[in-house]
């Protein structure tokens, strides 16, 4: 936009003024039509590079297309493209706010940007639809995007949460004419950790011409030109970077069962990431080999990313390169790109998932046992659904549960708590059939464990140990030999056989519970003799089976339960313990859930190793003159941060009257396994007289 002998003078003139400029820019803001030079009578003159909002009015940041650096600062320009782990325009707008480039703009426009066109064809993109349980949103959704106005889509869709049969009969009969066009692929999963969900839809396909894959929420609303704004936006980005949408938009919820949109800002961005295939491919690995999630990203330091897969794809995104689509969706003026619904319920924070599979994928994993199965069973007495997950199956209809000896594609074999073991073999139309007599010849069920139970009943506390012995017999790992110790200073209670009387002093509260890790380490050599041991709290009562589901892995080694009274609440309003003289204080930044203290567990020698940590904890705290806000309680929360134990639902631990977390705990009370007795209640006494405060 000026002759080049005048700007060679005006550059001349600047290095002579400022030897210390690394690069002069030639542009100062926006401009996509050769007007606007500086006026032959006009001094072209630089000023300080100051960064700010890309208008008029300031420097124009986008762009590294027309700048001019000296001979001698080329290597110091160099170094920043090297040492920045940034695209090479934000990287100079972050060096020279740093420190590290001194930059000096023009203050008038000395070039013009040209709107680019095309550098590279049409994007080729994968719709990835993961819906667990959600069937009428799937299907309204798998409308959606068959009407999108790109073509160059293919729709990828995992079903999950429902039996083959129910999928065979509801879902194929609607869409098998778009499989047939070519247009979508769709299949049925066992649910799994959300991140292997998403997986799911492409898992074994030769997807290597797809360009991007878009994630997909099966209830929301996709404009029909969403896609084709994706395309049109990563036509001007690099092939390996992704995008996502993070700004104002729009929100679809209701009140008095009545629908209406308003607007928003989208923070939470899960539906509208696009992935490009480098980030695809590390999704991948990081599935197949967890251990590698802290070599992909520096900011990953673990994989607990099970239930977090949004905040995890997106520092793979970053750590690869990835835009925020926001100013080029308000550019276009896009009449509906896209609406979150705030109705639905959401699979994690909604209820949808139970909690057993909830606590057993907060960590990224393809183990199998932490898979959820449904099969439809027809049994010459009954049509049920089955549900599966580990070594355990539940009827739904009934609470009939069984042990599962085998389980493939085409047959199950389940040993009944009640009546035995029957084998089922699936049909043409997915549904399995009880095969024969059921009978199969010389089963090998597996071998039961040696479990210890800590029981703690001083003072007023026996009057509940009756009642939970009787229970935790009928309904507590059967089938495995479950051995109990019993801390009392009653020693005249009457045991049979499987029960150990540990002769204990009553202490006042709160040293009864603040010291019973230090209580249980003086059984620890016959403890040693256990496969796992189980704290159990003086006023728990089971209610249901409880199987060995609870078993931590070798990995996990730990089994904590969430507490209900924070259950699904946001970090912030956990009770940690905040104090810095306490061994147990966490962090604000640390904390990913509030586990409880009146169940938790493990296999024997991680359990012992963490009574013997948290004892030493608890004992120089109280030489210390600190006793921790919770107790024993948050120096076992203390214990659990940057640890990965097996989590359970609040349904091991279900209050015995809702006093609190009323709403969040509603969706799992018919599935409670243990209660826990209310102490405040005149039929037990209230707390002051269990604790012989009074």
């Amino acid at each position: 936009m000026v002759a080049s002998s005048r700007l060679e003078t005006a550059l001349g003139k600047e290095m002579m003024e400022h030897p210390e400029t690394d690069i002069f820019r030639l542009f100062h803001h926006a401009v996509w039509s050769p007007e606007g030079a500086p006026a032959d009578s006009d001094e072209i003159l630089f000023e300080d590079f100051k960064t700010g909002k890309t208008d008029a009015n300031t420097s124009y940041v986008w762009g590294t297309h027309a700048f001019v650096i000296p001979a001698a600062r080329r290597s110091r320009v160099a170094r920043v493209f090297a040492d920045y782990r940034l695209p090479t325009d934000i990287a100079l707008e972050a060096a020279n706010s740093h420190g590290d480039l001194k930059i000096r703009v023009a203050r008038h426009n000395l070039f013009y940007q040209h709107e680019r066109s095309k550098q590279r064809p049409d994007c080729k993109i994968a719709a990835c639809i993961s819906s667990y349980k959600r069937l009428t949103d799937l299907q309204r959704q798998i409308w959606c995007m068959m009407d999108q106005s790109y073509p160059n889509l293919h729709v990828f869709a995992a079903v999950k949460g429902i039996p083959e049969g129910t999928y065979r009969r509801t879902m194929l009969p609607l869409f098998e004419h778009f499989i047939h066009e070519g247009r979508l692929t769709m299949r049925l999963f066992p649910n799994k950790n959300q991140l292997s969900n998403f997986l799911d839809t492409v898992r074994d396909l030769d997807v290597s011409g797809y360009d991007l894959f878009a994630k997909v929420d099966d209830d929301d609303l996709y404009g029909r030109d969403y896609f084709k704004s994706v395309n049109n936006f990563h036509l001007h980005l690099p092939p390996e970077f992704s995008s996502f949408y993070c700004g104002p938009g729009g929100y679809l919820g209701a009140r008095g069962g009545y629908p209406f949109s308003g607007n928003g800002f989208f923070g939470c961005f899960g539906p509208t990431l696009v992935f490009s295939r480098d980030v695809l491919e590390k999704l991948m690995i990081c599935e197949q080999e967890p251990h590698q999630v802290p070599k992909m990203s520096p900011r990953l330091r673990h994989a607990g990313y099970g239930f977090t897969e949004d905040n995890f794809m997106h520092m793979i995104m970053m750590d690869t390169g990835s835009c925020n689509r926001t100013r080029y969706v308000q550019e276009m003026s896009l009449p509906m790109h896209l609406v979150i619904q705030t109705g639905n319920a959401s699979v994690m924070r909604g209820g949808l998932v139970p909690g057993d599979f909830q606590g057993r994928n907060w960590n990224i994993s393809i183990n199998r046992d932490n898979e959820e199965y449904l099969m439809e069973v027809l049994h010459p007495q009954w049509h049920d659904v089955i549900r599966i997950l580990g070594n355990r199956a539940r009827r739904f209809e009934r609470d009939d549960e069984a042990d599962v000896i085998s389980v493939t594609d085409e047959a199950i074999t389940l040993k009944w708590d009640c009546w035995g073991l029957e084998t089922f073999k699936k049909r043409e139309d997915g549904v399995f059939l009880l095969s024969g007599s059921g009978k199969r010849e010389n089963p090998s069920p597996p071998s039961g464990k040696k479990v210890a139970v800590l029981f703690m009943a001083t003072g007023r506390y026996i009057t509940f140990w009756e009642e939970f012995y009787a229970a935790s017999r009928q309904y507590f790992l059967t089938g495995h030999d479950v051995h109990y110790f019993l801390f009392t200073d009653h020693p005249e209670v009457k045991t049979g056989e499987d029960v150990t009387l540990v002769s204990k002093p009553f202490y006042p509260w709160p040293m009864e519970t603040l010291r019973r890790f230090e209580t249980f380490l003086k059984v620890q050599e016959e403890l040693q003799q256990y496969d796992y041991i189980y704290f159990m709290n003086g006023t728990l009562l089971p209610v249901a089976p409880i199987g060995q589901e609870i078993f931590p892995t070798s990995r996990q080694g730990l089994t904590v339960t969430l507490h209900p009274g924070y259950y699904q609440c946001h970090r912030s309003a956990y009770p940690y313990e905040r104090n810095g003289m306490s061994r147990a204080r966490v962090l604000s930044s640390e904390g990913e859930y509030y586990v409880a203290g009146g169940f938790n567990g493990g296999r024997a020698e991680d359990y012992l190793c963490m009574c013997r940590e948290l004892a030493d904890a608890v004992r120089r705290d109280l030489e210390d003159g600190v006793i921790a806000v919770w107790h024993d309680e948050s120096h076992l929360n203390k214990y659990m941060i940057g640890r990965r134990p097996l989590v359970l639902s609040p349904e091991y631990l279900f209050p015995e009257t809702l006093d609190f977390n009323q709403k969040n705990l509603m969706a799992i009370k018919p599935k409670a396994k243990m209660i826990v007795k209310d102490k405040s209640l005149q039929k037990h006494g209230g707390h002051a007289w269990v604790r012989q405060q009074i």
